[in-house]
């Protein structure tokens, strides 16, 4: 395993926190906060690439760097067949996860069992999707049903439609 440099470790933590908001010229962004050249810049970006953290498009005045996706999960679960929010979470998205601090996971885990346990609950649908995307900056989970909502849900219950 190599060694990283404290200064290298710097520069990637700069370009994986800002390539999104920078990602045609996060070279030059790193090369001037670093006072490095665009050469040692460019180092460290294709280390990246070949670590599979960033992807690379178009040529070298038009290339872009884009956080790579480490995790792309979708799966569609029927309401109607009584799925458990518990038992979602851990065969399925947990382990989508990785390794987080324990903080973390108990907040994505409360934060998920809730909002699904919502749509089991509320949602008056036929099913659920439950997206995971994770890249080495974020991760986002999404939940869409295809049920009625809380506002029609109201109307309906007290009669004012």
């Amino acid at each position: 395993m190599s060694v990283i440099r404290k200064s290298s470790e710097e520069c990637r933590s700069f370009i994986l926190s800002n390539v999104e908001k920078y990602p045609s010229d996060i070279s030059k962004r790193v090369s001037e906060k670093f006072n490095i050249s665009r050469q040692a810049a460019n180092k460290h970006l294709q280390k990246l690439v070949e670590e599979d953290v960033l992807s690379i498009a178009g040529n070298t005045k038009a290339r872009v760097y884009t956080l790579k996706a480490q995790v792309a999960f979708e799966k569609k679960y029927t309401l109607e067949q009584g799925i458990a929010e518990d038992t979602v979470w851990l065969q399925d998205i947990r382990p989508k996860l990785g390794k987080l601090p324990d903080n973390v996971i108990n907040i994505w885990d409360y934060c998920f069992t809730e909002m699904l346990n919502n749509v089991i609950d509320h949602s008056s649908g036929k099913s659920v999707v439950v997206r995971v995307s994770k890249s080495a900056v974020n991760t986002r989970i999404e939940i869409q049903d295809d049920g009625i909502g809380i506002f029609k849900k109201i109307q309906k219950q007290l009669d004012l439609i």
